[in-house]
This record gives C-alpha cells, structure tokens and sequence, in this order.
C-alpha cells in the first residue's frame, strides 16, 4: 500500500483518539475526587505526557513498521522482550476498547431504553469495525475534520467560561496522599495513545511526518486539556459547590439546550476515533508478528482483516462477559491500564538504552519511575499477572 498519510491526516488520528474517552471522564471525575489539586495532577501529567509523546515519537522514526516500538525493543532487548511488550499491549487492547464501548454507551442509554449496554456497545463496534477497513488516508481526513471541531468546542467553550470569571481564586483542600496516588493512576489513561503511534509508520510518507504529528498533537492535546481543567477549577458554575461537576456545563454557555445532544455526539466521536488508533495499530502488530498465515492477511485496501477479526473475537467474549455482569467499566479501565503502562516501561526502558544522553533519555529514566510507581497502584491480579509474564520471559532464552 502507499504511505499517504501527511502531518494533518496522522495528527487527525492522533488528537481525537488520545483526547478519547478521557476528556470526558477524567476532568469532571478528578475535580469531583481531589478539587482544585486536579488542575495541578493535570499540569504535572501533561508536562510528562509530552516528553512520553516525544520518547515514543522518535522510536517510531527510528524504528518504523508496522510492529511499531516492538521493533525497537527487538533491537535493544532482544526478540524475547519484543514479544512481551507486544503481548502486553495486545492484552491491554483486549480490555480497553471495550471500556470504550460501554462508556459510548451510557450516553447512548437514554435513547435505547431498557437495552442492555452491552448491546448497545456491540452496535457501536459493528460501525467501528466497518470503519476499520477503509483506507488509512480517507480515515485519517475524516478524523481530522471531526476532531479539529471537537477540539475546537472545547477550547473555545473553555476559553469562554474563563472570561466570564470575575475572580480567580485558587484554594487547595486538605492533601490526601492516597487520593493523590489513585488520580495520577486514573489520570494516566489521558496519555495512553502514544505507545501505537509507530504502528501506523508504515502508512505515513515520510519518518518526519511522524515527528511533526507526534508535537503538533501534543500541543493540542496539552493545551485542550490544560484549558479544561482550569475552566472547571475557575469557572463560576451555578451548581458547582452543591452537586457533582458535570462536563455538559462547560458547553452550555454556548450551546445552550443542545448541549447534552452534542455532548452525546461528541462522546460517541472520541470513543470511536480510541477505538480506531487501538485496535487499527495492535492489528497491525499482530499482523507483523507474523503468529498464523491469517493473522498476517490484509486487505487491498491494507486494512489487516485477520488481525482485526481475532481482536474482534475477543472484544465480542469481552462483551459477553459484560453483558452477563462479570465485568464493569472499571475492571476494564484497571485491566488495561495496568498492561498499558507495563508495555510503557518497557518502550521506555528501550529509549534509554538506544537514545544518545540528552533531554529524551533523562525523561525515559525519569517516567520509568513515575510509571513505576503508578502501576503499582494498579489492580492485583493484573500486576500478577505482568510479573509472571515478566518472570517467563526473563528466564526464557531469547530467539533471533
């Protein structure tokens, strides 16, 4: 296939999808959690979100492929380790896009009374599905276009609500270290997205197309982010010291009485836009990992359909396990964000022994201990089942 994706069209895949499901859980949930400490959790996790975009952005230019960082891992680890952070993102994608669906679904509730949400989920990834295997250019200028003016509502929205404040008072509650932990934890969900960046390097037309994706959504993501939280923190809501925050009032000022209908939309759009960078870069993982003949088999349109339908599969099980109440949302988000950051630590630690000293490998160190820390704050059994997969492939001898 071609490699047509530009900086615009790579960044229209980026910036909708690592906003995600995030801009609309995390700003309201942590301001409702820790109050005006969630605008400075927010500052901390975007300066340190932009140097991962950064880190994981030249791997991908170093390393392009459809394998994504797992080829760099290859290269500084060995065969072993690449398999294992592939297999726990690809574990972490059994998981997450299916939270994704159910949090697509709430707000889709209303209009389909008394259906089950993961039925409702189900028709979501149909469409996604369907979307999947067009081509990349054409997906990545339809993103583009619905995300710039996603991104747009949120900023001027904010922006708004921020000129209207007579004063800016900023008080900090009592410190609760626990709380703190647990919201950095949460939090980190707003930075998933760069790990699979490189998963796409194959259909970009040149390596710098990456470079200058990777900081033009970063900025973005930062600044919407940044200007969202301090629009809650600041801004001077008629119910905001009576009831839980809730994201549909950032919008009303404007929009008014169409502010939940577009929320809706909005909602729906980012939870589509996750899935697509999800599951579209680990099938093309899976696909170059080369496991069956069929898990290698693309479309002419170079959509990996093996790859895509075995993570359908599974998301389908997922789903039935939800519909029978085995699983929630937050198992999901817990299962998947700790696989997430343990495929983090290893992308990272493979930036530190290939970067040369300079800004990108002190941050590699430093968000090695930072995610660290995070993970474990992460569910048990995940964190078991990381080590021991840790434990095998340490002991394991490594294979060209």
């Amino acid at each position: 296939m071609n490699k047509k994706l530009n900086t615009f069209t790579l960044s229209g895949l980026i910036v909708g999808p690592v906003l995600g499901s995030g801009i609309i859980l995390l700003p309201p949930l942590l301001y409702n959690s820790i109050q005006n400490y969630s605008l400075i959790v927010w500052l901390v996790i975007c300066v340190f979100g932009f140097a991962f975009a950064l880190v994981f952005g030249k791997l991908a230019v170093l390393f392009p492929g459809d394998g994504g960082v797992s080829l760099a891992t290859k290269e500084a680890l060995g065969k072993k380790y690449q398999l294992l952070t592939s297999f726990y993102l690809i574990l972490a994608v059994f998981f997450g896009p299916v939270a994704v669906l159910l949090i697509g679904a709430l707000f889709l509730e209303e209009y389909f009374i008394n259906t089950n949400p993961a039925l409702i989920a189900f028709g979501i990834y149909i469409f996604t599905y369907l979307l999947l295997l067009i081509r990349i250019d054409f997906l990545g200028k339809l993103m583009l276009v619905v995300t710039s003016l996603i991104t747009l509502i949120f900023l001027f929205s904010s922006i708004y609500i921020l000129f209207q404040v007579n004063e800016f008072v900023f008080t900090l509650p009592m410190f609760d270290l626990n709380e703190i932990g647990y919201s950095f934890l949460l939090v980190f969900w707003a930075i998933v997205g760069w790990e699979v960046i490189g998963n796409y390097s194959s259909d970009v037309k040149n390596t710098k197309t990456i470079t200058r994706a990777v900081v033009f959504s970063a900025i973005m993501v930062s600044l919407v982010y940044i200007l969202v939280a301090s629009a809650i923190c600041f801004g001077e809501f008629e119910n905001k010291n009576s009831e839980v925050f809730k994201l549909v009032w950032l919008i009303e000022p404007i929009f008014q009485s169409y502010s939940n209908i577009l929320l809706t939309i909005i909602s729906l759009i980012l939870c589509i836009g996750t899935l697509i960078l999800f599951v579209g870069g680990v099938a093309r993982l899976i696909s170059s990992l080369n496991f069956t003949k069929y898990s290698s088999k693309h479309l002419s349109s170079g959509s990996p359909i093996g790859a895509l339908n075995f993570l359908a599969f599974i998301h389908i099980i997922t789903l039935t396990f939800v519909y029978f109440e085995v699983f929630d949302i937050s198992n999901l988000v817990a299962f998947a964000d700790g696989f997430f950051i343990a495929n983090a630590i290893i992308g990272l630690v493979t930036a530190i022994i290939l970067f040369e000293n300079g800004f990108l490998k002190y941050s590699a160190y430093f968000l090695v201990v930072l995610f660290s820390t995070i993970l474990l704050f992460s569910n048990l059994l995940i964190l078991a089942i990381i080590s021991i997969l840790f434990l095998y492939t340490y002991l394991k001898k490594d294979t060209l």
